[in-house]
């Protein structure tokens, strides 16, 4: 199992709609997260700030699934307008799961 974490933003002024978006996730978009066997996702918010954690089977295989899902590609184009990449720059959703953050600690009670 590989952990993922990366780091956008949302665009000014789109907060609450980043927020409402996630609220209603398109159901076909769970499903094709599920199919790609990512095994959780959370995604958490600090102003503009966005950072976001998955537990997925094979990453670099989950995107090229994600990527192929036509429901998932009309996501990442529909968050297109209010989202920015971690260097403020314009989203590309084309390639909505860039690298991950390097891992520098990992503790969970058992391991």
């Amino acid at each position: 199992m590989q952990r993922v974490a990366f780091v956008m933003h949302v665009k000014e002024g789109q907060e609450a709609e980043y927020v409402r978006r996630h609220r209603e996730v398109w159901p076909q978009v769970l499903a094709d997260l599920e199919r790609a066997g990512v095994e959780q996702m959370n995604i958490f918010m600090a102003g503009r700030q966005l950072f976001l954690y998955m537990e997925v089977d094979d990453y670099a295989e989950a995107a090229r699934i994600l990527g192929e899902c036509p429901e998932s590609v009309r996501w990442e184009a529909y968050m297109e307008p209010i989202m920015e990449d971690a260097g403020g720059q314009d989203y590309d959703p084309e390639n909505p799961y860039p690298d991950s953050l390097p891992e520098v600690f990992f503790w969970r009670k058992g391991a």
